[in-house]
């Protein structure tokens, strides 16, 4: 969420019908049961409260989150672990792999699963070594801030870049893999560098048939968004049904900022 005022998200996150919460326990099939975290800034500076365990068992100390989090700029994120590497389930649950991650001025969430991620962090050099989890969306942090930080890179052209080099691995590996049939599931991701917001949705055609969570009335991965000149909410689905949701196709950028007092908004594609 981007708002002119410092605010919480309280509403998005803990009181509508379809909140990031409730979502979380909706459906029994697929419990985001691996962790949650919420980030926001604090005097410009990246904060955040994660935990390993499900949010829906600790309603309580997320609600604590959610108001601690009064900010300009607010992410928060619930897992569901993806598991590429075939690990025991227990290695995937730990703080260290809860989102969002931060660096910097920099914090990142995503919904999907890189499904070679040790080949992106052989690629990634130096960079590789400060994957502190075994969260697989880690290593897409981490790419996209070597391109930020080391080429000086847009958000735009560093994701572009994370798909180039992505495929290109995917080329050179598909022969380690003789069971996947594609290098990732989903690319969406919300991110922020303390002054822009930006949404990117990214994801298999064929995925988007599934269904969203609470009101299975759009595309699983086809993010929703809403926009005022006080506020931008963007999230995974929508969160109710009375706002004028807009939907954030595969493929859109969406960013959000502040210019005299107002929130603008654009949508490229990437």
């Amino acid at each position: 969420m981007l708002s002119v005022e410092p605010s919480t998200a309280r509403k998005y996150l803990l009181e509508d019908p379809c909140s990031l919460y409730a979502q979380s326990k909706v459906d029994p099939k697929s419990l985001q049961s691996d962790g949650w975290g919420v980030g926001f800034y604090l005097n410009g500076v990246p904060r955040l409260i994660k935990s390993e365990k499900p949010v829906y068992t600790e309603y309580e100390r997320f609600a604590s989150a959610v108001e601690a989090a009064r900010s300009k700029i607010i992410l928060a994120h619930i897992r569901r672990a993806s598991n590429p590497r075939g690990l025991p389930k227990e290695r995937l649950i730990s703080i260290e792999n809860s989102q969002p991650f931060t660096y910097g001025r920099y914090i990142f969430a995503h919904n999907g699963a890189i499904l070679i991620p040790d080949e992106v962090i052989a690629y990634l050099g130096e960079w590789g070594s400060k994957v502190r989890g075994l969260n697989d969306s880690e290593v897409y942090f981490w790419f996209l801030v070597r391109e930020l930080e080391e080429h000086k890179a847009t958000l735009p052209e560093a994701i572009k870049s994370f798909q180039r080099v992505l495929s290109s691995l995917w080329e050179e590996h598909r022969e380690d893999h003789p069971n996947l049939n594609r290098p990732y599931r989903g690319l969406n991701l919300v991110f922020s560098d303390g002054e822009r917001l930006y949404a990117y949705a990214k994801y298999e055609d064929g995925k988007a048939a599934s269904r969203s969570l609470c009101f299975k009335d759009q595309p699983a991965l086809q993010m929703s968004y809403i926009t005022s000149p006080n506020r931008l909410v963007v999230s995974s689905e929508k969160t109710n049904r009375e706002d004028p949701w807009k939907p954030l196709r595969s493929g859109e950028l969406l960013t959000g900022w502040i210019s005299e007092g107002r929130v603008l908004t654009k949508i490229e594609r990437v």
